[in-house]
């Protein structure tokens, strides 16, 4: 299978090409970013880097790259503190039009009779609802919003019958399982390791359940991590 990764350099998406470089369900990666890998996957076979400063527009160039994709993970998105630097329109493109645009192209590259390409989309528990948009929010809030209509646009895009759309909703995100964080959040948080394992097992078999709640991250991954585990 191939995939794409954005936000291969972050804190997530780290974890998710590592994952996928040890999957052997896996041939082919397309990491999306604006800078060098790690150096430990500069001679990664499986992986083709594409650099992009455009994270909506894409070229006949790397459409050609991108083909033959069969899901995305997608983790690019502002901070709520690197939003308050950020003008009102780049919260915009970064949150809504980057995700929405890449989803739009993406989901027209051709496939094999039968597929349908897998976009799993990372939001926020925090993120509000549809139906409570016109609802104050006491922070971050544009960055937020941005996120709701990401949500929408691509649950609308889905429904062209060529886009098969998962949204994550975590809390904090750990690496392993940190006694402290246990002590302070109780089940409020998901691993990395957890929370990647669900995402790729998303994109092999998919799901009924089209928003994942943090608990349902940790109940996803763990399953997951034993099923991987086993299959070796």
């Amino acid at each position: 299978m191939k995939v794409i990764v954005t936000g291969p350099t972050g804190f997530l998406g780290a974890e998710i090409l590592r994952q996928c470089v040890a999957s052997p369900k896996i041939t082919s990666i397309i990491a999306i970013a604006r800078r060098d890998l790690a150096p430990e996957w500069q001679a990664e076979q499986k992986i083709t880097t594409l650099k992009v400063n455009d994270f909506g527009t894409y070229s006949e160039q790397d459409l050609e790259v991108l083909k033959g994709a069969e899901g995305c993970f997608w983790t690019l998105g502002s901070t709520p503190n690197r939003a308050l630097k950020m003008t009102p329109e780049e919260v915009k493109t970064v949150n809504e039009d980057w995700p929405t645009n890449a989803a739009k192209t993406w989901s027209q590259l051709p496939l094999p009779d039968g597929k349908i390409f897998r976009f799993v989309y990372t939001s926020g528990a925090l993120v509000p609802p549809v139906e409570d948009l016109d609802k104050k929010l006491w922070f971050g809030e544009d960055m937020r919003k941005r996120r709701t209509y990401t949500e929408r646009n691509l649950f609308d895009i889905a429904k062209t019958g060529k886009l098969d759309v998962y949204i994550a909703k975590p809390g904090f995100i750990t690496t392993g399982e940190p006694f402290l964080w246990q002590l302070t959040l109780g089940k409020g948080y998901v691993s990395k390791e957890a929370m990647t394992a669900g995402y790729l097992d998303l994109v092999f078999t998919g799901s009924e359940q089209k928003i994942l709640w943090n608990h349902d991250l940790r109940t996803f991954g763990a399953a997951a991590l034993k099923k991987f585990a086993a299959e070796k």
